[in-house]
């Protein structure tokens, strides 16, 4: 099944919470640390990725939200 990238943060807390409402709406929605904690989490960045048919409605949901 295919991915999509639907948000890019360094912000641990903005990660969690958009993951939070994503689940809360029923969409399946990862994360992908790639922080380099060798240097205190100054360089990287943590995606989220959905399905690619829940692309738009998880976009929605966080435009709605403010996150993006």
């Amino acid at each position: 099944m295919e991915m999509e990238t639907i948000f890019i943060s360094v912000s641990e807390l903005k990660v969690m919470t958009a993951m939070h409402l994503l689940k809360e709406a029923g969409i399946t929605a990862h994360h992908i640390n790639k922080m380099d904690s060798a240097h205190a989490n100054i360089f990287g960045e943590i995606q989220i990725i959905v399905h690619k048919e829940d692309e738009d409605k998880a976009r929605v949901i966080l435009q709605e939200a403010e996150i993006i």
